[in-house]
């Protein structure tokens, strides 16, 4: 009988060691800094010289330009027309830019005009504290007309 109990002791703790199961956790956390790359450039300003008086110009678009290559987007056409007549005339800006987008009378498309003054920029210069005044002064007005804008659009 001792050997039976002693043997199903035995038996009892092979079986308790087999089903024992070790599971090791380790949670580890550290404060994170992100690697990040900024490159701070000194403001610049500008001269526009225009180089030619007022110029129009206009150009065809198919429907199909219209609604895949510009998503049918107004802004999206007059910013093409912007590059296109800055090309045509060499230059980097179209001042004080008006824009006429109409369908055409056929009904196959459509025609975009720009009316403008080609200017290029010249005399590039680091910004001086004079300067930096009038831009804090122009982006302060920008931010109470936004200010306004909104106001009304909430109302």
């Amino acid at each position: 009988m001792k050997k039976v109990l002693l043997l199903l002791c035995v038996l009892m703790s092979l079986t308790s060691l087999a089903q024992t199961k070790t599971t090791r956790i380790q949670e580890t956390q550290a404060r994170l800094l992100d690697v990040t790359t900024n490159a701070y450039v000194k403001p610049l300003t500008v001269e526009l010289k225009v180089i030619s008086g007022r110029t129009v110009d206009s150009w065809k678009l198919s429907k199909e330009q219209v609604e895949n290559d510009f998503r049918g987007s107004v802004a999206n056409i007059r910013s093409w027309a912007v590059y296109m007549a800055s090309r045509k005339h060499d230059c980097d800006l179209m001042v004080a830019a008006t824009f006429n987008f109409r369908s055409l009378e056929n009904g196959d498309g459509y025609e975009i005009e720009i009316v403008g003054f080609p200017a290029v920029f010249q005399n590039w210069a680091t910004v001086t504290e004079n300067d930096m005044y009038w831009i804090n002064l122009e982006n302060s007005n920008r931010k109470s007309e936004k200010e306004k804008t909104n106001s009304i659009n909430k109302h």
